[in-house]
């Protein structure tokens, strides 16, 4: 028996699985959804109406009865037909425009309002016994009857002579009593397994493969990426694993690369995503292609080439010098993937920058930022390029444990335009209410400080505020930024979730040097749930170190709205100045142009779970190595400051050069390390605040 057991536990481990088959449903053909709308009738206990008592969108009944008063906005959440030319529910269209209306979901609808006594007698007041209550009830009246006809069996079957798939909204129940308040739900693959649905005369089984969501009584086709998308989305991308592109939320146990929750786009999404549209990531994963980019060489992320022509765009330092022509993404799919070149060991997850023009407001396209479509507090739409990194989660095809790996959830991190800081949590002087989406109270902030292009944070992921007499970090202490001082600029509209500094809108130079940078971001691999942080269990999977190389990413907008980007792996010059902490290592060459300064110094945000023996901060001193076979030059005038107990490490085999009138300062508590050679030029200064900043360790220094 267990030779047996062990088999079939082989099989399901190495099992050919491809993402883009779906992880239980193909995200390919016309998907028919069966939508039961349930209301309670409180009649057992009524002031668990109260909450609901104020209805906009879909009413309060007093008599049990079948599609009667239903919401208003039904056709505006699902389409009944498919007709590519002429999409309207959101989710419909969604879907469609994601898939190049490769998946087609289209449904029906069943309004069932029920009593509250009804579902006691089945025994608790559950989501599980409210769904049999209302399967039962339409049994009673007769069978099934739909908002708009489609009660015959062939509409829902999916094939095995069941129905294929199943939602139920509920408008009026709470997490305390029926299981899920407004905004919440799930995906199930048991939903009703033991239930069978009379139509037209005959019972038909569910398939089990359904979600069920509590709306509440708002117009939930208002918003692409609200709960109703995110829980069909688990159905093609994979279970709360996948959360990703601000859909993530702390009750999951599976390790995540960042510390920080991330916010983002994507059909995976929701209350945290930025862009209401999907991501290049989630196309690749789905095999969803425009026919334009379709091509007999299976690439998977196009662009164009400057003539036009469809061009591989996933490409890495191998392919040296490229040049690609970005269609806007909603429309053609067109995306650019970069492979980064280094990681901390074999064991560390890859690292990939993508690039997406998306040009809301002017594509037709269900593309903007989220809530900007319900309220002017929101930004609107303007459009420009998207940056984000993907971390690991890059095998399409293999073992189920590969395509499904568990322990990379939220792994897609936003590269905003406005770069990376540090942010300082403030206590407000008294309770405010922003005013904007979110209505609520808040009793603190957080300001934007200094520049930290490779440790620091952005305003679309968590912040954590730790006090004093804390020593490790636990999900109690990260909160998300909803007031956001620039100066004294004050900003109450949701940054958190996005804004216009966040696109690239104008021509940009990226690469080691700028804020931000072309570099790597640091992962540590990590699970928060309600207590404190777990991350000793894939430290292997960590890179901790900013790797400089020589990539840069040329942006260029047209006029016409495609935009242009050059990558190039030999821009070794630094233009501006900069501030670098954390742990840095120069593998190739760096160049910091004439009156150029850095400052290697202490990081501020909150970059590891445990505090800091030395620093007594959530941190690491900085350290610089240049890497043997590495070159670092010092141009005219140019300053490098050394300070805050950060080193500059200079190995052997590495050179480190300061040409006429630059600066290398080392502060009285930081070090200067050489191994290797360390030439000063004609007039250049090497100053050394204390004998004791220096250790000369083999290697040599040369006086011109």
């Amino acid at each position: 028996m267990l030779s047996v057991l062990l088999m079939l536990f082989a099989v399901a481990v190495f099992a050919q699985r491809n993402s883009w088959d779906g992880w239980m449903v193909k995200p390919r053909g016309e998907i028919r959804m069966l939508n039961f709308f349930v209301n309670i009738i409180y009649n057992v206990h009524p002031e668990r109406e109260k909450p609901f008592a104020k209805t906009n969108h879909w009413n309060m009944v007093l008599l049990e009865s079948l599609n009667q008063n239903p919401p208003d906005y039904l056709l505006r959440l699902m389409d009944t037909v498919y007709n590519p030319n002429n999409l309207y529910g959101c989710i419909t269209r969604l879907y469609g425009e994601s898939s190049f209306d490769e998946l087609q979901i289209t449904g029906d609808f069943v309004i069932v309002n029920i009593k509250e006594s009804r579902v006691l007698k089945l025994g608790s007041f559950n989501e599980s016994n409210i769904e049999n209550a209302a399967v039962d009830f339409i049994n009673e009246q007769g069978g099934l009857q739909t908002m708009y006809g489609h009660n015959d069996i062939s509409y829902y079957d999916n094939g095995s002579g069941k129905i294929g798939f199943i939602q139920f909204f509920f408008r009026n129940i709470t997490k305390e009593y029926g299981g899920d308040s407004a905004g919440s739900g799930y995906f199930s693959t048991t939903m009703l397994r033991s239930k069978k649905l009379l139509i037209n005369g005959n019972y038909y089984p569910f398939s089990g493969i359904g979600t069920a969501q509590c709306v509440g009584t708002h117009d939930v086709s208002l918003n692409p990426t609200g709960i109703v998308q995110h829980e069909i989305s688990h159905s093609f991308f994979g279970p709360n694993s996948f959360h990703t592109s601000g859909g993530n939320h702390r009750r999951s146990g599976e390790y995540m690369p960042f510390l920080p929750m991330q916010c983002g786009y994507g059909l995976m999404g929701g209350s945290g995503s930025t862009l209401v549209s999907c991501n290049g990531y989630e196309r690749w994963r789905m095999h969803w292609q425009h026919e334009s980019n379709r091509n007999a060489n299976d690439w998977w992320i196009v662009a164009r080439d400057i003539d036009g022509n469809p061009k591989n765009a996933d490409i890495s330092k191998e392919d040296g010098q490229q040049t690609f022509i970005l269609r806007d993404f909603v429309t053609y799919g067109d995306a650019v993937r970069i492979k980064l070149p280094y990681k901390d060991s074999e064991s560390s997850s890859n690292q990939y920058i993508w690039i997406e023009n998306h040009q809301s407001g002017r594509n037709n396209k269900l593309d903007f930022l989220q809530f900007a479509n319900e309220s002017d507090c929101r930004p609107q739409q303007v459009a420009g390029v998207y940056a984000y990194y993907q971390i690991g989660r890059d095998i399409l095809s293999g073992a189920n444990n590969d395509v499904y790996y568990a322990n990379e959830r939220d792994n897609l991190r936003m590269i905003p335009a406005e770069g990376y800081w540090n942010y300082s949590y403030h206590v407000a002087d008294t309770v405010y209410n922003i005013k904007c989406i979110n209505w609520a109270t808040h009793d603190c902030y957080y300001s934007r400080d200094a520049e930290n292009p490779f440790c620091g944070t952005h305003d679309m992921e968590g912040h954590f505020s730790v006090s004093d007499d804390e020593d490790i970090l636990s999900s109690a202490m990260e909160k998300p930024m909803w007031r956001k001082c620039i100066g004294r600029i004050q900003i109450d509209s949701l940054v958190s979730l996005g804004d216009t500094r966040d696109m690239f809108c104008t021509h940009t130079n990226l690469n080691m040097g700028t804020n931000p940078s072309t570099c790597n971001t640091k992962t540590f691999y990590n699970s928060m749930t309600t207590g404190r942080c777990q991350y000793s269990s894939h430290l292997s999977r960590n890179t901790q170190t900013t790797y400089l190389t020589g990539l840069g990413i040329e942006i260029t907008p047209f006029d016409d709205g495609n935009c242009r980007i050059d990558v190039r792996w030999d821009d070794y010059t630094i233009t501006n100045n900069a501030i670098w902490t954390g742990s840095i290592s120069l593998k190739e060459r760096a160049v910091l142009a004439p009156k150029m300064e850095i400052w290697l110094t202490q990081n501020l945000t909150v970059a590891q779970p445990m505090r800091d023996d030395v620093t007594g901060l959530f941190a690491k001193p900085t350290v610089l190595v240049c890497e043997a076979g590495s070159e670092f030059v010092q141009e005219a005038g140019s300053i490098v400051n050394v300070e805050e107990k950060s080193t500059l490490v200079i190995e052997a085999g590495a050179a480190y050069r300061m040409d006429s009138k630059a600066k290398l300062k080392v502060d009285r508590t930081s070090h200067l390390v050489v191994r290797g050679r360390l030439i000063v030029g004609n007039g250049a200064k090497l100053v050394l605040k204390s004998k004791n900043c220096m250790q000369l360790e083999g290697g040599e220094i040369v006086y011109e």
